[in-house]
């Protein structure tokens, strides 16, 4: 019962927050890797822009996170607020 009873507890405590940062986060990672190969990131870009955007989706995201995707969305002239 124990063993159920933790993973059950820490799904529930996790904040929605998480996905969202990991999703932006992983768009900006791969963005980078197309921006070192040579490649155009900017759609990694864009997608990590419309999970910041949409946080009744995705959760919240970080301050931190926020302002590196401001520098990305200028990189490819996007618009960020």
């Amino acid at each position: 019962m124990r063993k159920l009873l933790i993973p059950l507890l820490a799904a529930i405590a996790l904040p929605t927050a998480v996905n969202a940062n990991s999703y932006v986060n992983d768009n900006l990672n791969a963005a980078d890797m197309m921006f070192n190969a040579g490649m155009d990131g900017c759609p990694s870009v864009s997608m990590a822009i419309l999970a910041a955007n949409s946080p009744q989706i995705y959760g919240q995201t970080s301050s931190i996170l926020k302002a590196e995707l401001k520098t990305y969305a200028q990189r490819c002239n996007l618009r960020y607020k």
